[in-house]
């Protein structure tokens, strides 16, 4: 079983999306929009980082995939995290 780049890209965005969640949570206590901002921006530095470092080796058809490649369970790992560390009152242990 090979590991395709794809898979890569997958991966590192699955686990993006816990530490932006986690992140979020820690950071912008209740600021939403503070927290949506920054899972936006590292969302895209993820694929300007892709980009660099696997754009060269992906098929030209598959370039599409650079973006889209793990973006709906970069947002449901994010949403998920964040609010179960909001439900579990991780925010009232910020120092």
């Amino acid at each position: 079983m090979t590991i395709t780049y794809t898979d890569r890209i997958f991966w590192l965005r699955v686990s993006l999306g816990f530490v932006v969640g986690a992140s979020s949570q820690l950071l912008f206590d209740t600021d939403y929009t503070s927290g949506i901002l920054l899972a936006i921006t590292v969302y895209l530095a993820s694929y300007y980082l892709v980009k660099q470092v696997w754009g060269g080796k992906i098929k030209p058809e598959d370039s599409r995939k650079l973006i889209t490649a793990g973006l709906g369970s970069y947002a449901l790992f994010f949403l998920f995290f964040w609010i179960l560390l909001f439900t579990l009152g991780v925010h009232y242990l910020r120092l």
